[in-house]
């Protein structure tokens, strides 16, 4: 491998750790590196830019290198000066301009000359790269047009003339495992006795001249962690090899998250995984079905160029996986072509377990049942549209595992799934896996991974021009079959249905989880979400929202909540304002306020966008949904921000959530209610019972307490008085008071469910029991603002009455524990040096375990 695909110690050492990234490890702003020998002729010299700002000058030598001996005598961070010793060296490296690359971008080399140099030293403020663009990936990806295809003659020669201009030659098909050796070489050098291993629609067979390679990375054992960040790091792997891989793009927030890339010596694009080996399990068996019979690997490959020149497949639309399983479904109904595959799987010593699905299955195709269909290739292709044009996908699934459809319903409630769904019901109920989403337009289930809807992202929308293209393909086969289908393929390449086009209503959604929703300490778990809502749209982005309907589904147990709100600016164009206040300590709600503001002010593009803001409410389990959908206006503009909406919503909601969100102090925790239990048995105070409950409340709502004898009433009755302790325990409770004095502890009346303020007329044992210390005789202890429920009434809070001021957890929470913990470590410390007396432990801070 020649030089400008290696990269030099110094740079490798900075690969190994965080990923690099535009901004991340910016140079500050200053003054740049000046020329260090101004008077060197410009003929020996090239300008070079192009290059990422987080490139470093190493990696330039390491590249240009190879015309000659060169140094770089002027660098910043979007231009380099490189001087040759001879003009010859030059020529050589001006002739590679827009050929080399450095971490995927291709580099600019041109002539030197003062004026460009000046020109190329732009100001630090000014975006260093334009967006990123991948020709090389769309050039690869354009399909070849039905129109510029021979389609005279009869249906097979037509056919013919389809898979030549599409179809991959073996050779194409062979060349390919260098790009596999290719990711293995560079990869085993991060992870030793890695295996690339292929799969997809080049491994079944169904690889056209757009196919893109998928290849699933085994990382051995010892080098594999749960959360593994692999596909970051796999990108810096291979942004050494500029010769080799170009355009990388790690996608590590994804389902499965991969590597998206440009292999050079096979202008190939391929997409690398880490995940899991179902997939390359899934195309084993695609590959032993399509196989079977000498009709399909042809129906199947003309099937999928026919929904690609449609753009009825691709991101976001009906996937090439969930076509090819649809055509395996027709073709195990009778007279069946393929057998089911739970027959397959019916010995069970072909079982292979990946991930808790049985992905094993009789491979030899000898044993399969005979079968009595004898239909051609153009009956099977017409009759997959006459199936699908009248298949009720509004109640079935479409379901290869047991080769007939299925009804939707059985999956509403796993425990009562058929016998068939065994192996998911046990993931489920394992919670190794979430339920398959059976609700969606089309439910096409995995055959192995059986909680997998392939389908699941396809809409309404789209799955109503699916079907309208199956019914136009399955009217011009009725029309053609007496004629040989001889037009047949002409109709249904060339022409295209009339689509049933109403007002539409672009919809984009994100999804709280339960994962995320049951990390929230407040019961009152609806009102922390919607506040969170209210800051991003309101605060961060400047949307002033107007609440519209509120309604309760009592069959669903779902609330709805919906807002109505307007843009006026491009809000989501914010990338450069990013970069600028990225660099400064605000928080997240000032940092993305303070970035709409600017965009408000310096953008002079207008748009006219009305929006409607739903938010969903699920109970069991807790999670929640935020959707907008375009009620009037640019629709455009909507779609660029519908993008920019679920691209960051989630993340803020999280980040917002934090200070709401159980710390993660578990063995704090113990240590504390271990101390309380031991001073509860001590001083005979009942423990707290688990299922009571607090609510925090801002300084602001806060009554003022009296100062006479009636604020020490409710304690004085229950207190126990220790003299060794006393000064122990003030200490301790005025450290905790002063960390806990922008919190206030509602006292709740079981009686009337109401809460009660510390002026209540009314106040005693039975209402609330206030437990400070075991030293009550102190007057600095008496009335403080802090009570624990009565562990032997059931004291709840009406919650449905407390708004977002009166439901607040502070920030303060995880020190609370913390300081909580060092106060009842300190005092078990001074206790067990002191004599045996009666002393202050970690019932002086008792009201640390009053928090869940």
């Amino acid at each position: 491998m020649d030089r400008a695909g290696q990269v030099s110690t110094s740079t490798a050492s900075v690969s190994t750790g965080a990923a690099p990234r535009p901004g991340a490890r910016r140079r500050p702003a200053g003054p740049e590196m000046p020329d260090a020998h101004p008077h060197t002729p410009a003929s020996r010299r090239v300008l070079v830019s192009g290059y990422s700002n987080y490139t470093q000058p190493q990696d330039l030598l390491d590249i240009f290198t190879k015309f000659g001996n060169v140094r770089i005598d002027k660098y910043n961070s979007w231009s380099a000066t490189l001087t040759y010793s001879n003009e010859d060296e030059v020529r050589a490296a001006l002739s590679a301009n827009k050929r080399l690359h450095v971490y995927g971008h291709f580099l600019s080399v041109k002539p030197y000359s003062t004026k460009l140099s000046s020109e190329d030293s732009r100001p630090p403020h000014q975006p260093p790269t334009p967006k990123r663009e991948f020709p090389l990936s769309k050039k690869k990806g354009v399909i070849l047009e039905p129109k510029k295809i021979d389609l005279t003659g009869d249906f097979h020669t037509q056919l013919d003339n389809i898979l030549f201009a599409v179809r991959l030659k073996m050779e194409e098909v062979q060349s390919l495992s260098l790009l596999y050796s290719d990711l293995e070489l560079a990869l085993q050098a991060h992870w030793p006795g890695c295996k690339a291993i292929p799969f997809g629609s080049i491994t079944t067979g169904l690889g056209i001249k757009t196919s893109d390679a998928d290849c699933f990375i085994n990382i051995p054992g010892q080098y594999r962690m749960p959360t593994g960040n692999y596909v970051n790091k796999a990108k810096r792997v291979l942004q050494q090899y500029p010769g080799t891989f170009a355009e990388i793009l790690a996608i590590p927030r994804a389902n499965t998250p991969i590597v998206k890339l440009y292999h050079i010596p096979t202008q190939t694009n391929c997409d690398v995984t880490f995940k899991s080996p179902l997939g390359a399990q899934n195309s084993r068996l695609l590959a032993l079905l399509l196989h079977a019979d000498a009709r399909l690997l042809p129906l199947a490959v003309l099937l999928k160029y026919w929904a690609k020149a449609h753009e009825l497949t691709g991101t976001g639309k009906l996937t090439n996986y969930a076509l090819t399983l649809m055509l395996v479904f027709y073709l195990q109904q009778a007279p069946a072509v393929l057998p089911a595959v739970a027959w397959l799987q019916r010995e069970p010593q072909h079982a292979y377990m990946v991930d808790h699905w049985n992905t094993g299955f009789n491979a030899d195709p000898a044993q399969f049942p005979p079968s009595a269909n004898t239909s051609s290739i153009s009956e099977l292709l017409g009759g997959f549209f006459e199936y699908y044009s009248i298949f009720n996908f509004d109640e079935m699934i479409v379901c290869p595992y047991l080769g007939f459809p299925i009804k939707r319903e059985i999956f509403k409630d796993t425990a009562t799934v058929p016998k068939e769904f065994d192996l998911y019901k046990n993931n489920v109920l394992n919670n190794y896996v979430m339920p398959m989403r059976y609700q969606t337009a089309m439910v096409v289930q995995d055959p192995f991974e059986q909680c997998h809807n392939v389908a699941s992202t396809i809409t309404s929308k789209l799955a109503l021009d699916i079907k309208t293209y199956f019914k136009f393909c399955a009217n011009a086969y009725e029309k053609e079959k007496t004629n040989a289908c001889q037009d047949f393929l002409k109709i249904i390449l060339l022409q295209k249905p009339k689509l049933i086009r109403g007002k539409t209503h672009p919809e984009y959604r994100v999804n709280l989880f339960p994962r995320i929703v049951n990390t929230i300490i407040s019961f009152d778990w609806k009102s922390v979400v919607r506040d969170m809502v209210m800051e991003i749209f309101e605060n961060m982005l400047k949307i002033k929202l107007g609440k519209v309907e509120e309604k309760v589904n009592p069959d669903t147990k779902k609330e709805k909540e919906k807002y109505s709100g307007a843009i006026t600016k491009p809000i989501w164009k914010r990338k450069s304002f990013s970069r600028l206040y990225n660099q400064m300590d605000l928080t997240l709600e000032e940092r993305q306020g303070r970035i709409t503001q600017e965009v408000i002010n310096v953008e002079k593009q207008d748009v006219n966008v009305q929006f409607q803001l739903t938010m969903t409410y699920c109970h069991e389990p807790k999670s929640a949904v935020i959707s907008i959908r375009l009620g009037s206006g640019d629709l455009d503009a909507f779609r660029e921000f519908g993008k920019f909406f679920i691209s960051v919503t989630q993340n803020w909601v999280t980040e917002l959530l934090k200070p709401f969100s159980m710390p993660n102090c578990k063995d704090t925790a113990t240590k504390i209610a271990e101390t309380l239990e031991a001073n509860n048995h001590t001083s005979e105070i009942d423990s707290d019972d688990d299922e009571e409950e607090i609510v925090l409340l801002p300084k602001s709502h806060r009554t003022t307490k009296p100062n006479g004898p009636d604020a020490t009433d409710t304690t004085s009755s229950t207190a126990v008085s220790s003299p060794q302790s006393r000064s122990r325990a003030q200490s301790a409770m005025e450290i905790l008071t002063d960390r806990t004095k922008n919190c206030l502890i509602i006292k709740a009346d079981p009686q009337n469910n109401e809460p009660l303020t510390n002026n209540s007329n009314e106040t005693t044992p039975r209402s609330t029991t206030e437990v400070v210390s075991n030293n009550t005789d102190d007057p600095s202890i008496k009335g403080a603002d802090i009570f624990l429920p009565n562990s032997t009434e059931n004291s709840t809070i009406n919650t449905e009455n407390c708004n977002k001021k009166d439901v607040t957890l502070t920030k303060n929470v995880e020190n609370f524990f913390k300081n909580a913990e060092s106060l009842v470590s300190s005092e078990a410390g001074a206790s067990n040096k002191a004599t045996p007396a009666p002393v202050a432990t970690g019932s002086d801070v008792t009201i640390a375990c009053a928090l869940k």
